[in-house]
C-alpha cells in the first residue's frame, strides 16, 4: 500500500522529553503522585515503617533478582507482538519496506514506557511513533494506529483475564477496588470495539468532512489501525503472554517476602494495577496505583506492612527501574542523534 509511506512533519519536530519534564503539567502531576502516596501509606494505612524496612531488608533477593529478569522478558514478546502488527500493515524484513529488528522494536518500546513513566496522558504512545519514524521512516499516523490497535487488544485480553480471574479467586464477588476498574476496562472496550467497526463505515464521510491533506493522515491511521488485525491468534497470544508475566511479577515479588498470595490473586492485583498506571492524572499513575494496590493485597487477607512492602518493591521493578534504566538509554539516544547530524553529509559514505 503506497501510502503507508506519507510524510509526517510532525514527528521531525517533535521535542526531546526532558523539555516536557520540567513543564509546570508534568511537576504538579508529580507533586499530587506523593501527595497520594503520603495520604495513603501514612494517614490511611498509618504504616509502621520500622516494620516495613525489616520485611524488605529480609526479602529473598534471589526472587527479587529473577522477579526482576521475568518483567524484563515481556518487552521481547510486547516488541514480537508490535513487529507482527507492523508485518500486518505491510512492513517486511524482506520487502522493501523492511522494519526494525525485535531487539530494535524493543528499545524503541522501553523508551516509549519510560517517556510514559515521566509525563502525563501517556505522551510515550506518541513518542513510540516519532521514534519509529525517524530510524525507518515509517509513517507517524500508520504506527499511531498499530499502537492503538495495540492498547485495544491489550485491553480486550486484559478484561478477559482479569473478569476470569475474578470469578475464580472471588466467586463472583468482587471488592470495589476491583469491580470499578473492571466496569471501567468493560465501556472502553465496548467503546473501542464500536469505534473499530465504524471507522470503515464512517470513511466516505470524515472524507467530505476533512481537508484533503488531512484525510490522508486519517487513511494511514485507518489503514495502521484496521490492517494490524490479522493473524489474530498470534497477536492474542503475545497479548496474554504479556499480562501472564506481569502477574507472574508480582508473584514473585510477594514470594521474596514470603507473603501467601495465590497465582490466580496475583494475577488479579497485577492486571488491575495495569489498568491503574493509565490514570492520566499522574506519570504512570503513580500514586493511584500504588494505593490499589495497597487495598487489594489487603484484600487478599495480607497485613498493611506486607501489602506496602510488596507493593513498593513491585513498583521499583515495574516503574522506578524503568525511570533509572530508561534515563541511561535516553542519554545515549540523544548522544546517537547528535553525532549523527553533526557528521558532514559528504562524510562517512566513502568505500573502502
Amino acid at each position: 500500500m503506497g501510502h503507508t509511506l506519507g510524510n509526517d512533519s510532525v514527528a521531525e519536530g517533535a521535542p526531546p522529553l526532558d523539555r516536557r519534564v520540567f513543564r509546570t503539567r508534568t511537576v504538579v502531576s508529580f507533586l499530587l503522585a506523593f501527595v497520594v502516596l503520603y495520604l495513603v501509606y501514612r494517614q490511611v494505612l498509618d504504616l509502621d515503617w520500622r516494620e516495613v524496612w525489616v520485611t524488605m531488608r529480609g526479602a529473598n533477593v534471589g526472587l527479587l533478582v529473577l522477579s526482576f529478569v521475568v518483567f524484563y522478558c515481556s518487552y521481547l514478546f510486547r516488541a514480537l507482538r508490535w513487529k507482527a502488527l507492523l508485518e500486518n500493515v505491510g512492513y517486511d524484513p524482506n520487502t522493501a519496506r523492511p522494519i526494525l529488528s525485535t531487539l530494535g522494536l524493543a528499545k524503541i518500546m522501553y523508551l516509549a514506557w519510560f517517556a510514559n513513566c515521566i509525563t502525563v496522558a501517556r505522551l510515550g504512545d506518541a513518542y513510540r511513533g516519532y521514534l519509529l519514524k525517524r530510524t525507518t521512516g515509517i509513517s507517524l499516523m500508520v504506527t499511531l494506529g498499530t499502537v492503538l490497535a495495540e492498547r485495544l487488544l491489550d485491553l480486550l485480553i486484559l478484561v478477559a483475564m482479569l473478569a476470569s480471574a475474578a470469578l475464580i479467586f472471588y466467586r463472583g464477588t468482587l471488592p470495589p477496588e476491583a469491580a470499578q476498574p473492571l466496569a471501567i476496562s468493560l465501556v472502553l472496550s465496548i467503546v473501542g470495539i464500536f469505534g473499530l467497526l465504524s471507522m470503515r463505515r464512517l470513511r466516505e464521510l470524515v472524507g467530505r468532512i476533512l481537508p484533503k491533506g488531512l484525510y490522508a493522515h486519517y487513511s494511514r491511521f485507518e489503514h495502521g489501525t484496521l490492517g494490524s488485525f490479522r493473524r489474530l491468534p498470534l497477536l492474542i497470544a503475545y497479548s496474554a503472554i504479556g499480562w501472564v508475566i506481569e502477574g507472574t511479577t508480582l508473584y514473585l515479588t510477594a514470594s521474596a517476602v514470603g507473603a501467601p498470595v495465590p497465582v490466580v490473586g496475583a494475577l488479579l492485583v497485577a492486571l488491575i494495577a495495569a489498568l491503574l498506571t493509565a490514570v492520566p492524572l499522574t506519570p504512570g499513575g503513580l500514586g493511584f496505583t500504588e494505593a490499589g494496590m495497597v487495598l487489594l493485597l489487603q484484600w487478599l487477607g495480607l497485613d498493611a506492612p506486607s501489602a506496602a512492602t510488596i507493593t513498593l518493591l513491585f513498583r521499583f521493578v515495574n516503574y522506578w527501574s524503568i525511570i533509572g534504566l530508561g534515563s541511561v538509554l535516553y542519554a545515549f539516544s540523544i548522544k546517537d542523534v547528535a553525532g549523527a547530524r553533526s557528521v558532514p553529509s559528504g562524510e562517512g559514505s566513502s568505500k573502502p
